[in-house]
């Protein structure tokens, strides 16, 4: 929900990693992987992962797996830890430790899904990488950086995790897309809605033009769900700060498209809810929280159990620029939101907390 940070390490988010990546990638590796270099060169494109490269990330981890196989590690954890510490070779301009934290990144990219126009990709670092992975390594030596790569495994994002994910964003895209259709129908139901969540009861909103507003603001997010390189990442930092409890956040600055989801997330992603929605369409929902911050510019005036409607310090105007208001009604609209989730929507907001201070994004 959280749409900024401030972190102690030298890197906080996934696009420096990235181009850390990117920018080791321009000297040698060693055996198998340095076939492979070219291509995972080119998987890096400006904008984010390119689509046509995808195969690569496949080919690194049976390249690190081979070299275990080879050297009779494949019983061993150091196995893929040697192979990974091979493959990076002796020291050159970038440092050993640099490459081995590439390969690192590579082996746990994947390629989630292309769903439409869209490409997902989910970044699942190990669980015990409490740091960005360059920040991980902080010597040349090969016994620092084995240290590094012998820690456990685990993934952040389980592989079912990472299908929720997938489905998750292709659902919000639907969704949001839908929203926009209801809203330039302009039925009853909708203008309704539009009251309930965007008004505060003054006959002087101009619901027509909140509609058309909400109009712009849905094809955006759709079209920012629809990227061809949309990325769900692990922050690690996070553990460290406290704000791994959360739910997802990301940064409003970061040029890539990149949703960060948390622990809150994890714990919620397999639980049945009371209301019909279910965990798919409240994972959903905090997609399209995330994405209207990302592509609107909104902020965290208030989050929905302190209540949606306004009234008292949330006015109309407020909830306009309200990310929760906009995931709720995206949601509301498509007749998905009941139990609790229905109960916060008609609820008068209790307290905000805080009055927005930026424009919004929609043209």
């Amino acid at each position: 929900m959280r749409f900024f940070q401030i972190k102690s390490f030298a890197m906080n988010k996934f696009e420096e990693a990235y181009k850390a990546a990117k920018d080791s990638l321009t000297t040698p590796f060693n055996g198998e992987l340095e076939k492979q270099r070219s291509d995972m060169l080119a998987l890096l494109a400006a904008d984010g992962p390119s689509e046509a490269k995808k195969g690569v990330l496949n080919k690194v981890r049976m390249a690190i797996a081979t070299d275990s196989l080879e050297k009779r590690f494949i019983f061993w954890r150091a196995g893929e830890a040697r192979a990974i510490a091979n493959a990076a070779g002796d020291k050159d301009a970038h440092g050993k430790r640099k490459k081995a934290a590439t390969i690192k990144m590579f082996r746990h990219l994947y390629h989630g899904s292309k769903s439409g126009g869209a490409s997902i990709w989910v970044y699942s670092p190990p669980v015990a990488y409490d740091k960005w992975v360059f920040d991980m390594f902080t010597s040349d030596s090969d016994g620092s950086i084995m240290k590094v790569l012998n820690k456990k495994n685990k993934e952040v994002y389980s592989d079912h995790h990472r299908k929720i994910m997938v489905d998750a964003i292709s659902e919000a895209k639907r969704i949001a897309t839908s929203a926009v259709t209801k809203l330039e129908a302009k039925g009853a139901a909708a203008k309704t809605l539009v009251e309930q969540y965007f008004t505060d009861g003054d006959a002087e909103y101009d619901v027509d033009a909140i509609m058309t507003k909400l109009c712009k603001g849905y094809k955006k997010i759709a079209a920012g769900l629809g990227s061809s390189s949309l990325v769900i990442s692990d922050e690690p930092g996070d553990r460290l700060g406290g704000g791994w409890k959360d739910w997802a956040f990301i940064y409003t600055g970061e040029a890539m498209k990149v949703i960060y989801l948390q622990n809150a997330w994890l714990q919620k992603a397999d639980e049945a809810s009371p209301d019909n929605s279910g965990p798919l369409h409240r994972c959903a929902r905090t997609i399209i929280h995330e994405m209207s911050h990302k592509e609107l510019r909104t902020e965290d005036v208030v989050y929905g159990p302190r209540g949606l409607k306004p009234k008292g310090d949330l006015t109309g105007a407020h909830a306009l620029h309200n990310a929760d208001s906009w995931a709720y009604f995206a949601i509301d609209v498509n007749g998905l939101l009941s139990g609790p989730g229905k109960a916060y929507a008609v609820k008068g907001c209790t307290g905000i907390r805080a009055v927005p201070k930026r424009e919004l994004a929609l043209g």
